[in-house]
């Protein structure tokens, strides 16, 4: 594996190259995200009721968690900062993610155009739909950190293989403990990873293997823990009705998986999806075309295995299928079709023109994919624009009233809708980040729809939210009309 690195020839720039290279990353994010889809600038304006959680989670207290205490612990420390704190480490948090893929693709199969590639690369792997929603909700902080210590982790098994010493392996299982301690969601990779690695080293065994396996233990101890000591529904329950269900039988799992490969139930994604199923299906027959012609596990093998395990911990929640999630093995299928590819044309010999023919054949597949998305990127775009925008008004209605609603002993609050800071959340945001203290009288009729997210919020807020008709309401409240700031 170092020999083949390190017969390749230096890109450009090679001095800077991590440097720069995690810039032209974050410059695709931004016009992905952003510039090709937006007008706005990049805030911190919740829309969703977990950004309002997330933005005032210090409210609660900090406390020992036993569910995903790293990535709690850094909500709690982004959130005493300010919203901007928390929402912009998401958008570093995804950049570096998708920067983490590249270094692992250079890994296993070092680009020889190598600035080329990396913009096809990047390209493909942020032109999903999905990508808008990684500028603008902070509920990927979760996993997005969990990601970037869990590929940090496998890159360093990468670079143990190369050194002497064992000093990145135990870098690597340290990684793979913070990874868990924020979501459990890659530790099925580390192992396939390792195993891999393990399997192609031409470097001494010794103890290795014996490292990785108790790292490895341990990330399901404290899966395991938090399940025992917390019984949280994230880690999966047997409530057919819940959104955490857990199928592990063979055939729902594979109906799941499909799902998010296709998309065919999502408007937004299904073009999209059916693009990217058909390149993972082109890796796997590759994969298997290689393995019967070369007699060797090709490593186009490597990364659509890689891509199944990071699938799978997904893959056992029927009920919980997200399209943002894709984000998190879209970079290894824009992977596995460019290792494919080389693999294929039998890269072994080197020629110009085979070169610049697989860096061609990359782009006849990343700029239709590119052009497939963008109108759809756009429609999530403006989908959030929009929720911003009314809720920048109704956030200046509530801030230039602030005085009367902190002197009125209550507010009678009309057109509240589903984005509002009442909505399945208990009004820490209004407390903790807008500084208003009052008692919120939310006026909603009980046929409304939106009457049980009403409720749930008041549940959430220790009385500080009471759900009431208009025949209920109290006449000495302050009256607060929300439709009028929209």
């Amino acid at each position: 594996m170092s020999k083949s690195i390190s017969l390749m020839p230096k890109p450009l720039f090679s001095r800077h190259l991590n440097i720069l290279s995690f810039v032209l990353v974050s410059v695709v994010f931004y016009w992905m995200a952003y510039y090709s889809v937006s007008g706005l600038l990049p805030n911190s304006i919740p829309i969703h009721h977990d950004d309002y959680s997330n933005y005032s989670l210090l409210a609660n207290g900090v406390a020992w968690s036993w569910i995903r205490p790293l990535s709690t612990w850094l909500i709690y420390l982004l959130s005493s900062l300010g919203p901007d704190w928390l929402i912009w480490t998401v958008r570093i948090l995804t950049a570096t993610y998708v920067f983490l893929c590249w270094k692992i693709l250079i890994e296993v199969m070092q680009p020889r155009q190598y600035w080329i590639t990396l913009a096809l690369f990047a390209m493909a792997s942020l032109s999903s739909p999905i990508v808008a929603e990684y500028a603008r909700y902070t509920g990927m902080v979760t996993h997005m950190m969990s990601g970037c210590l869990g590929l940090a982790a496998v890159y360093c098994l990468f670079k143990d293989d190369r050194e002497e010493n064992d000093n990145w392996l135990y870098v690597s299982v340290a990684l793979l403990l913070l990874s868990t301690l924020a979501k459990e969601d890659f530790i099925l990779f580390y192992a396939f990873s390792f195993a891999y690695i393990l399997l192609k080293s031409k470097k001494a065994l010794k103890k290795r293997p014996l490292v990785g396996l108790v790292g490895l233990v341990i990330s399901l101890l404290i899966v395991a823990g938090s399940k025992f000591f917390a019984a949280s529904p994230f880690l999966g329950i047997s409530d057919a009705q819940s959104p955490y269900l857990v199928d592990i039988s063979p055939s729902g799992v594979a109906a799941t998986v499909w799902r998010y490969l296709r998309w065919d139930e999502h408007p937004v994604m299904a073009v999209h999806g059916r693009i990217i199923s058909m390149a993972l299906i082109f890796s796997s027959v590759v994969a298997m075309i290689v393995l019967l012609r070369d007699r060797t596990i090709p490593k186009t093998l490597y990364i659509v295995g890689a891509i199944l395990t990071l699938i799978a911990p997904y893959s056992v929640l029927p009920n919980h299928v997200n399209p943002y999630y894709e984000l998190i093995w879209l970079p290894f299928i824009i992977t596995s079709v460019y290792v494919a590819l080389t693999e294929l044309l039998n890269m072994n010999t080197v020629t110009r023109l085979r070169t610049y023919l697989v860096c061609a054949a990359l782009a006849a597949f990343a700029i239709p994919l590119y052009l497939t998305d963008t109108p759809r990127r756009l429609n999530v775009a403006h989908w959030y624009d929009t929720q911003e925008s009314n809720n920048t008004k109704v956030f200046k209605r509530l801030e230039d009233n602030k005085a009367a609603i902190n002197a009125s002993p209550s507010v009678c609050v009309y057109g509240a809708n589903s984005f509002s800071p009442w909505y399945m959340h208990g009004g820490q945001y209004l407390d903790n980040v807008m500084d208003l203290h009052t008692k919120w009288n939310i006026v909603i009729d009980k046929t409304s729809p939106l009457y049980p997210g009403f409720l749930q919020g008041a549940a959430f807020s220790k009385g500080r939210i009471v759900v009431i008709t208009s025949s209920d309401m109290n006449t000495e409240c302050l009256k607060l009309s929300l439709t009028e700031a929209e």
